[in-house]
């Protein structure tokens, strides 16, 4: 075989994965939400800013990567509750990743419920991205919020919202580099 074939062929072998990649993409066949459950936000939205983001805690204990940030309408009524709730048994249900995971909740003032779940702490934001508010948010480490799920009343929707956090949740904490 001359240089001439082998260049040709070699070619065709690198041009035509190329070439398919682009035609799927074109074409509308690559799904982009098959892997995640939640809604990547188009936009960076810092919500929690890193360094004055519960101190004392972080200083205790620097292995939180992860933040379950639940966005508090001005009242927290029965849906915020629930969301509460979820975010509790969340927590609870991550066993040993507890340690990576930080649920909290923002309000402009503390809500009185917030004493029934002791494992969310509250954090006060005067202004948050009203795009966010009554969601559930994964938050990573530099306060940089990643992927959302609107919270609802029913309790079946509730329950199925609180899996496809955990699978998301579960899959950045496998793939997080910044610990290892």
């Amino acid at each position: 075989m001359n240089s001439r074939i082998f260049f040709i062929l070699f070619t065709a072998c690198a041009a035509v994965p190329l070439i398919a990649a682009q035609i799927s993409l074109s074409m509308g066949w690559f799904s982009q939400a098959s892997t995640n459950k939640g809604q990547w936000l188009r936009h960076e939205i810092q919500l929690l800013p890193g360094a004055t983001f519960i101190a004392a805690e972080q200083s205790i204990n620097n292995s939180v990567h992860w933040h379950l940030v639940y966005v508090q309408p001005a009242v927290c009524d029965q849906q915020c509750e629930r969301a509460l709730f979820t975010l509790q048994q969340l927590y609870a249900g991550m066993g040993r990743k507890q340690l990576k995971i930080k649920p909290v909740v923002i309000a402009q003032t503390q809500p009185a419920q917030l004493n029934k779940f002791p494992a969310i702490a509250w954090q006060s934001q005067q202004h948050t991205a009203n795009e966010l508010q009554n969601q559930i948010v994964i938050v990573n480490q530099r306060g940089l919020a990643l992927l959302r799920y609107p919270v609802d009343d029913n309790p079946e929707y509730m329950q199925n919202l609180a899996k496809n956090i955990r699978t998301d949740l579960l899959r950045l904490i496998n793939y997080d580099r910044s610990g290892a």
